[in-house]
């Protein structure tokens, strides 16, 4: 191993153990801050805290990657965030100059892919889950309402007798309501957060009923028949477009098993090719384009069927 190479390392390391540091001290501020925040609830002008307005956020990627691990289901906060991309980025230099140029470039986008597509595809399952349970939400919504308690009582009492991944989505959306924030924004942020136009809906409803009056049910009810009729068509394309579906996939899959092969079967291949200019240039190339195309394959894949 060279000099060079250890001194890359041990900086590494020592980055890790910062970030380790850096991490548990975010931890205390955190559970300081939330204790002022449930002093601040009682005031007459509660202060509201969301997680899209600390510092954080600012840092250029970090609020694209904070929504989609929010989507995903994780509770992760930006801190922790910020150090758990200052540890893969020292994760990917070390495969980068271990495993060399060619290799360590392979193994690092196809780890970035992999995780990507990972989080995607979870996000998708929990959304579809969501908006499944949507409609029995807003059945209990508008029986609790019937009762008599207002909207926001009424989505505090129907997000505890919900299951997840939908119980924990209404139950911080009533919970930034008792800080004092306007539900209508709040729902507008969550159904953008989550790309969810049902909820979207919501909070336009809401935001007409505390300007203007008038009764939610209606509104609700036609919502609760548009998701099922939306969610009925939904899985009949998705049942014609099954074998499509399926084409995509051993589409996407061949370029990677055999370059694999390959590379097993003969890696001085490749090896020869990187030393070439005209090889490096129409291996990166290769790479990129088949990349892209299983991105592109993957997003076509997952828009069929979409119920939104």
């Amino acid at each position: 191993m060279s000099t060079s190479l250890i001194i890359v390392v041990a900086i590494a390391l020592a980055l890790f153990g910062a970030a380790v540091w850096l991490f548990s001290v975010a931890r205390g501020q955190e559970r300081s801050e939330e204790v002022m925040t449930r002093l601040q609830a009682g005031a007459d002008r509660p202060t509201v805290l969301f997680a899209g307005d600390s510092p954080e956020m600012a840092i250029p990627g970090v609020r694209w990657i904070s929504h989609l691990l929010w989507r995903a289901g994780s509770e992760i906060q930006p801190r922790g965030i910020v150090l758990v991309l200052l540890g893969l980025i020292v994760f990917l230099v070390l495969v980068f100059l271990v495993m060399g140029p060619f290799v360590g470039l392979l193994i690092n986008v196809g780890a970035l892919l992999v995780i990507y597509l990972v989080l995607l595809q979870r996000a998708a399952r929990r959304r579809s889950r969501i908006i499944e349970q949507l409609p029995g939400f807003l059945e209990n919504l508008i029986r609790v309402m019937s009762a008599g308690n207002s909207l926001e009582e009424s989505l505090s009492i129907s997000a505890r007798e919900s299951d997840d991944p939908l119980r924990p989505l209404f139950t911080s959306v009533g919970r930034q309501v008792k800080l004092g924030a306007p539900i209508d924004q709040v729902l507008a942020q969550a159904g953008e957060l989550y790309n969810l136009r049902d909820v979207k809906i919501m909070s336009l409803a809401a935001s007409v009923n505390r300007r203007y009056g008038g009764s939610l049910r209606g509104v609700l009810k036609s919502l609760i028949l548009a998701i099922r009729q939306r969610g009925t068509a939904a899985r009949e394309l998705r049942a014609l477009t099954a074998e499509t579906r399926f084409s995509a996939i051993i589409l996407a899959a061949v370029p990677i098993g055999l370059t694999t092969y390959i590379y097993l079967s003969n890696p001085k291949f490749y090896d020869a090719m990187w030393s070439d200019p005209t090889g490096k240039k129409v291996l990166i190339g290769g790479v990129v384009w088949v990349l892209l195309g299983i991105l592109i394959l993957w997003r076509m894949v997952n828009s069929i069927g979409d119920d939104d």
